[in-house]
């Protein structure tokens, strides 16, 4: 029996199959004060997503939500209006912060996958070899770029993304 005579199409599956993870994902105990209780919020959002990385290919796609996620997109938005941001300003604030999450996400895997291969990757090669005298700045981070690559900067970024979104609050 096809699996369309229970679901209407891909979309109406996928739905469903995200749905069911999203109910799956546990609910972190949030602070009080709105603006630690934002940052756990994405990062709380950020671990779910890394779970299962093929949802955030299917959620990129910008068409398909789970309605069980709502309560954690609730808390982000709550958390951006109780620190000031009025409600176009709340809704820009978790669009960014859904972009720099899924943007992070993406990259990571990517460097996950070149670090799984074994193989010396190409932009390390390029950036610890520029030339100091024509780019000093890059030459003088060359030792510093293998061991950014492998450390979780989630927490650096959405810290100053959500500093930049409250800042005119």
């Amino acid at each position: 029996m096809s699996i369309y005579r229970h679901v209407r199409d891909k979309d109406e599956l996928l739905v469903l199959l995200l749905d069911r993870l999203a109910s799956e994902l546990p609910r972190p105990r949030l602070p009080r004060e709105p603006r630690a209780r934002t940052q756990r919020a994405c990062r709380a959002m950020r671990d779910g997503l890394a779970q299962h990385p093929w949802v955030v290919d299917v959620l990129a796609g910008g068409e398909l939500i789970a309605p069980s996620i709502l309560w954690l997109m609730e808390e982000i938005v709550a958390g951006f209006v109780a620190c000031g941001l009025t409600h176009p300003q709340a809704a820009d604030a978790y669009r960014a912060v859904w972009q720099f999450t899924v943007g992070e996400l993406i990259i990571r895997r990517g460097l996950d996958r070149v670090a799984a291969s074994g193989e010396r990757p190409f932009v390390l090669d390029v950036l610890t070899g520029v030339d100091p005298a024509e780019r000093p700045t890059l030459a003088a981070l060359a030792p510093h770029w293998a061991p950014a690559r492998g450390r979780d900067s989630y927490d650096i970024g959405i810290t100053a993304l959500i500093d930049g979104l409250l800042a005119d609050a």
